[in-house]
């Protein structure tokens, strides 16, 4: 008896990869150094300015010589012939170094308490004020750049945050060299007197450097997040996929007519219910150009390995 048989040619389906917006996947939390080790360039630079404005004690920023070093020692118990040559002055407090019969030479104890000045003898005029406050400043806004900088070794700066530490940085650069105003002051400028650069000035010098050159850093380049650990890999597989799918569609792979005898169809769908599913589920199907079904009708004899055999339905239902 005649009988209908469906050859059913299918089409690999191509799928591709999910889109993305970026090539960096959104990083969730805190993970080791998301932008790369280049963040830890003005992060060190950063902390190594802060750690030197933070050296001095606040009685060694400069030496000074001249008359008001005799103003200053007047009622000094200690008297040397000629008077005490320098003292060490600083933005609150001074120095006093000690004569060392043994060595000939004077010497300052630093373990000794500061001195605070006379205000009879010293005034601290506008740019003794300012020199403080730029010195303040700077302290401030250095250390809190360098610990706002440490974070971008955990979490991801977007470029305006990133942009936004270097002004913090170069404006604490700013503040550190404006703090040399305070050389500026009456006491220095006073008649034979010299305010000569000492330990503190010099570590305010380093640290003004260090934020510069941390600033610099910052502006010349954003280091663009990196991919989370696998990402990459993921990322290179669904290229692998795509390539796949291609050669499929194209008929690179498989016989001459564009089948591709290992391609096996893992799921296929009828619109019509009243098909038995367990006829077509995990069965092999042949592939040839674009997806379509075909029905011939002939002999069973006719075809000796048919696909998919369905019984033409008697209420002659047209199949789907």
């Amino acid at each position: 008896p005649n009988s209908t048989h469906l050859f059913i040619e299918a089409t690999p389906t191509m799928t591709s990869a999910p889109a993305t917006n970026s090539n960096v996947q959104q990083r969730k939390g805190c993970s080791l150094l998301p932008h790369g080790a280049y963040t830890l360039i003005p992060a060190t630079l950063s902390t190594m300015g802060w750690i030197a404005s933070l050296a001095q004690d606040g009685c060694d920023y400069s030496r000074l010589t001249g008359p008001t070093v005799d103003d200053l020692t007047a009622g000094s118990t200690v008297v040397v012939v000629g008077g005490i040559p320098y003292l060490e002055v600083g933005f609150n407090a001074y120095r006093s170094p000690q004569y060392w019969p043994q060595d000939n030479e004077w010497k300052v104890d630093y373990s000794s308490r500061c001195i605070a000045y006379d205000p009879n003898v010293v005034t601290m005029d506008i740019f003794w004020k300012l020199g403080k406050a730029f010195e303040f400043l700077s302290l401030v806004l250095g250390g809190g750049g360098a610990l706002f900088l440490w974070f971008s070794g955990c979490f991801v700066f977007s470029p305006a945050t990133w942009r936004w530490a270097g002004h913090e940085v170069f404006a604490a650069a700013t503040f550190q060299s404006l703090a040399f105003i305070w050389f500026a002051t009456s006491m220095c400028r006073q008649e034979g007197n010299t305010c000569s650069l000492f330990f503190g000035s010099k570590a305010d010098v380093a640290a003004a450097m260090f934020w510069l050159t941390s600033a610099l850093a910052i502006y010349l380049r954003y280091p663009l997040p990196q991919p989370k650990d696998g990402s990459q890999q993921q990322q290179e597989g669904a290229s692998g996929d795509e390539e796949g799918g291609l050669e499929m569609n194209g008929g690179t792979t498989g016989d001459s007519d564009g089948n591709n005898p290992d391609f096996r169809n893992d799921e296929v769908e009828f619109e019509n219910d009243e098909m038995p599913r367990n006829q077509v589920a995990g069965s092999e199907l042949p592939l040839e150009g674009d997806a379509k079904a075909r029905i011939s009708q002939g002999d069973s004899e006719e075809h000796e390995n048919p696909e998919l055999e369905i019984p033409v339905h008697k209420d002659d239902a047209e199949l789907i």
